[in-house]
């Protein structure tokens, strides 16, 4: 019998090999089986930046999609387009964004197995191989951030025109090859990888290409990280990454990638075992040490790891070596390892390198096949459906945010921004003892987390408490950066609680500073409109209320203001 790993004709494969058709079709299907749930869903967490508030999608030009996101630095225009053409044919209705996702996942999943199934050759039994891994990787409840999310689109995309890519470049459609690597550029950053994989596919099937090839594939991609280095402000990634997001940004090198290759242990643990699944493994999240009792074990099991996929390297085992290939370059880019990256984890940087493991999974099965056929088949089965109901299971969480910050509260009890998150969608529902609660076991973790200050500063002074208040809202803007999200929101609700309490002057210093700072900001505008109307400078507060107007045309405090100053008989309040 062939090792583990080689994937070779098999008689009994030939008699009872499933038709093409219906692997084609069954891929789809299963898709929407087990995702047809998130249909339901809302927009959840990074949506509101990415999309609702996104003015490259709600009001999309080719100048704004070709331009860096301002709050994030990200260049995606492809990403961008697609969720700008949603916007266009359904504007704020969720509906057409989770379809789109759907068929994007459906779409990877097909191109996954016409992949494989070239790699692994065309006897039924490598189409078997092929077609078990892109099953698993279907329903691998791993991949709901991706798909549940609307803002996981760019993970889809890539993947889907990276895999489109390569499948050309095997069947040497060069030009419509590198088309496709441009589009899977401008989807994800993280798509740079292609060159990797390509040459180590070719490798594995032994069939080399011309060489002006692989170098056609490496110019384009160093033209793009030339642009990318341009339109993000002669940098690559964010100009600053905050420790809350990222702790091991802050740590030297070495204890950067001995932490690194812990997270990469976790990230395998979830694919085995996907039993815990969060949207956030931030600060506090996962624990970093500073000590070789805790990293050695990772970095000699990694080490063990390498070795093992050098040695399928070494015989030229053509399944292990694609296998490897995918996880290990999948992950490249995202891992913290080669530099550090925007977050410590996310379940959605897993989708791509999750191939792999689905493959590594389907080479077992093949194995464990030629042996015991209907073992394999119930294993097979067992394997599908519980990781299809938990995928079910976990596409609820993503409903909402309520939902999505309870289960992460639950997952990651460590996470001062769950518990921040959690605390915001309380305050909203005005349960405000439970986001009290909330927002103290936040700072609890993280005493110096902006975000849950400013809002607990609010809370507390929608409860009155006025004092308590104005130490959470001026600590929080006076600790906060400018590439914070939420900055001009921060400022100016503590400029708003100062023109409350009648410290005006305070108030007036603060928004001129922020209008300097951040011009198009409405509400700065508009409340700095009423300090000039109760200072009797009607002149000023009518030019700020227009401004304002101008930027916001359903701001109605700016609204209130110039009725006020048409009629002389109201008076406008700060918001």
């Amino acid at each position: 019998m062939p090792p583990f790993g080689d994937v070779k004709p098999d008689a009994l494969a030939e008699r009872q090999g499933m038709k093409e058709s219906l692997r084609i079709g069954l891929l789809p299907a299963v898709v929407a089986l087990v995702y047809g749930n998130t249909l339901r869903n809302e927009f959840t967490m990074d949506d509101g930046i990415y999309v609702l508030r996104n003015p490259q999608v709600t009001s999309a030009s080719v100048h704004a999609l070709f331009s860096a996101n301002k709050l994030t630095n990200l260049f995606r225009p492809v990403t961008f387009g697609t969720l700008a053409l949603n916007w266009k044919l359904g504007a704020a209705r969720p509906f057409g964004f989770h379809l789109f996702n759907l068929i994007a996942h459906a779409a990877v999943c097909l191109l996954l197995y016409l992949l494989l199934r070239k790699m692994l050759g065309a006897s039924l039994a490598g189409k078997g191989v092929a077609f078990t891994a892109a099953l698993v990787f279907a329903v691998h409840p791993i991949h709901t951030e991706a798909v549940s999310s609307i803002v996981g689109r760019a993970e889809l995309l890539a993947a889907g025109f990276l895999l489109a890519a390569w499948i050309l470049h095997l069947n040497d459609r060069q030009i419509p090859a590198l088309i496709c690597l441009v589009l899977a550029l401008l989807s994800k950053e993280s798509a740079v990888i292609f060159l990797p994989l390509v040459l180590v596919g070719d490798y594995a099937r032994g069939q080399w290409k011309p060489n002006f090839r692989y170098l056609l594939i490496a110019g384009v991609t160093l033209l793009y990280v030339g642009i990318l280095w341009k339109v993000q402000g002669g940098r690559l990634g964010r100009p600053s990454i905050a420790p809350l997001d990222n702790p091991l940004a802050a740590l030297p090198g070495p204890w950067r990638i001995l932490n690194a290759l812990r997270v990469a242990w976790k990230y395998a643990g979830l694919h085995f075992y996907p039993a815990k699944l969060s949207c956030d493994y931030s600060l506090k999240a996962i624990p970093i040490y500073l000590d070789w009792r805790h990293t050695l074990p990772a970095l000699l099991a990694t080490l063990a790891v390498l070795g093992a996929w050098i040695g399928a390297v070494w015989k030229r085992r053509n399944g292990p070596i694609l296998a490897g290939g995918l996880y290990l370059g999948g992950f490249a880019i995202t891992a913290n390892i080669l530099m550090p990256t925007g977050t410590i984890m996310g379940e959605r940087l897993a989708y791509l390198p999750s191939a792999g493991f689905c493959l590594l999974a389907a080479l077992a099965w093949n194995w464990l096949r030629e042996r015991q056929r209907i073992a394999a088949l119930a294993a097979l089965t067992a394997v599908v459906a519980a990781f299809g109901m938990r995928t079910m299971v976990r596409n609820r969480d993503w409903h909402d945010n309520l939902n999505l910050y309870s289960a992460g509260a639950r997952v990651s009890p460590g996470s001062a921004k769950m518990h921040n998150n959690l605390a915001g969608e309380y305050m909203a529902s005005a349960q405000w003892d439970l986001a009290a609660a909330e927002f103290q076991t936040a700072l609890k973790i993280y005493p110096d987390y902006p975000d849950a200050l400013a809002s607990y500063g609010l809370l507390e002074a929608w409860r009155g408490h006025n004092e308590a208040a104005g130490r959470m809202l001026e600590r929080a803007v006076f600790m906060s950066r400018r590439d914070n999200p939420n900055y001009d929101f921060m400022a100016v609700n503590y400029a708003a609680l100062l023109m409350q309490t009648g410290h005006m002057d305070g108030a007036l210093d603060v928004l001129n500073r922020e209008i300097a700072e951040s011009p198009g900001y409405a509400r700065a505008w508009s409340n700095r409109a009423v300090i000039h109307y109760k200072q009797g400078q009607n002149a000023p507060a009518r030019a700020d209320a227009e401004t304002a107007l101008r930027l916001d045309p359903e701001n109605t405090q700016a609204q209130n203001l110039l009725r006020s100053l048409g009629s002389s008989g109201q008076s406008a309040s700060p918001r």
